[in-house]
């Protein structure tokens, strides 16, 4: 039996969301599942370039040129919901990438570093795009699909560590001084999880708070997640994780709200607590002691300090201190081979900064500083919009407080997958904060196929 044209575009409509969609998932669930060791590695220009990353860039290309994923994606309900965040991380990324000119690099570093570019740009772009071309009704659904779906790999992670699985692979094996193997997995590092984990839980949080449905779902997913960060040993982690829980008693405009979350979130803290640390010691999160990392910061605000005006207003240059791509594929975390990859006068410094903050002042001066501040301005918006009822106070909370650890860890430039979701966090908050969750009034701006709002 043929099918007349008209049966058949409907087929094609019907199709088209799930194959628009389809690529998000597969590539979330290979960064998730597929080990390190099995993701090869390519050389292109003479650059080490890991599959995974290139996947990255070519999934944000899509969604960059790809139609809306909804018919009516936010960008046309809400104009400058995202604070025009994505016109100056362009400016910040062309200005990185021309600062290279007087930056000094070897020949060697110079391509790798540029690259790191263009993989923080797919990054951005791809989380934001997720967001953009979703319509208002459409984000808050995908943001709990995609917490539910990190709680449940997190889960994974933490099995395998506390239950000695042996599924993560080699690595950092830290048993001695914690008592088993940190989380860790293939989403991300046992030190830096936490940027991604605390947003996913401030999420977890407040749909328990928001709705009774599917309550022992979501307490599942938020004693996941608190498993996890506890299983991390990231001393960064729980301190943010602190921060966090000081925002919700200090920023709920609602304290009735506020002290059955922290009820809650105490609860859940216990139990993950006491399940964990049956097995895993203490003595790593007894000291936040950090010679090296402190080092680095002494150094770098000695840098600042004794050069001329000049170079602190327009920087030194996009790794003109810290040129970390190639160490860093070449295991310096393991080896130390180049814990004093740059020298200077005041300190050994580590091969990148553990501070997006520190790169952006040291290496690319004021233009890295109003980037900062900018992003800054936004991420306090959201916090301060708590005070006027904000709908999703308690996430709001958390994108706040996993934004603070930019200042002690190296985030944005690096770790593309881990930065990819935290941006997909960031743009949802603000898309659920620009609409309240909801479909705006229509409007002559909405571009709805014709005939489907009378439906």
């Amino acid at each position: 039996m043929k099918l007349t044209s008209r049966q058949r575009a409907v087929d094609i409509n019907r199709l088209s969301p799930f194959l628009i969609r389809a690529p998000f998932w597969f590539t979330l669930v290979m960064w998730s599942l597929l080990p390190s060791t099995k993701v090869p590695w390519l050389e292109i220009e003479s650059i080490p370039i890991n599959l995974r990353d290139i996947i990255n860039i070519a999934v944000a290309f899509f969604y960059l040129l790809v139609p809306a994923i909804n018919n009516r994606p936010i960008k046309y309900c809400s104009k400058g919901w995202h604070y025009y965040l994505p016109l100056v991380m362009i400016f910040l990324l062309g200005y990185a990438a021309l600062s290279c000119e007087w930056s000094g690099l070897h020949n060697r570093d110079l391509l790798p570093m540029l690259y790191t570019l263009i993989v923080a740009a797919s990054a951005f772009l791809l989380g934001y795009n997720v967001i953009n071309k979703r319509s208002p009704e459409a984000i808050h659904q995908f943001l709990w699909s995609f917490t539910v779906y990190i709680a449940a790999v997190s889960l994974l992670y933490s099995a395998t560590s506390f239950l000695s699985l042996g599924l993560g692979g080699e690595g950092d094996d830290t048993a001695s001084e914690f008592g088993i193997k940190r989380v860790k997995g293939p989403l991300y590092e046992a030190s830096t999880g936490y940027f991604l984990i605390v947003p996913a839980l401030a999420f977890s949080l407040q749909e328990i708070l928001k709705s009774p449905k599917d309550r022992i779902l979501k307490a599942g997913v938020l004693f996941s997640l608190m498993l996890t960060l506890f299983g991390m040993g990231s001393r960064a982690g729980l301190l943010v994780f602190f921060l966090f829980f000081l925002l919700v008693i200090l920023f709920l405009k609602n304290k009735k709200q506020a002290m059955i979350a922290l009820s809650l979130m105490l609860v859940i803290t216990t139990l993950a607590g006491l399940l964990f640390f049956s097995k895993a010691k203490t003595d790593r999160l007894q000291s936040l002691e950090d010679d090296t990392r402190g080092n680095t910061y002494s150094a770098s605000l000695q840098i600042i300090q004794n050069r001329d005006d000049s170079i602190n207003f327009f920087g030194s240059g996009y790794g003109s201190y810290w040129p970390w791509y190639i160490p860093d594929v070449e295991g310096a975390r393991e080896t130390d081979q180049y814990f004093d990859l740059v020298w200077n006068p005041y300190a050994q410094i580590l091969y990148h900064p553990h501070s997006t903050f520190l790169l952006l002042i040291v290496e690319l001066g004021i233009p890295g500083l109003f980037y900062f501040l900018f992003l800054w301005g936004i991420l306090g918006r959201l916090l301060l919009g708590n005070l006027w009822g904000a709908e999703f106070p308690i996430f709001n909370c958390g994108i706040f407080a996993s934004g603070v650890s930019m200042f002690f860890d190296f985030f944005i430039f690096k770790g593309p997958q881990l930065n990819t979701m935290w941006w997909i966090y960031f743009f949802g908050a603000l898309a659920l904060n620009a609409t309240g969750g909801k479909s705006p009034k229509s409007s002559k701006n909405d571009i709805s196929p014709k005939g489907e709002n009378e439906k």
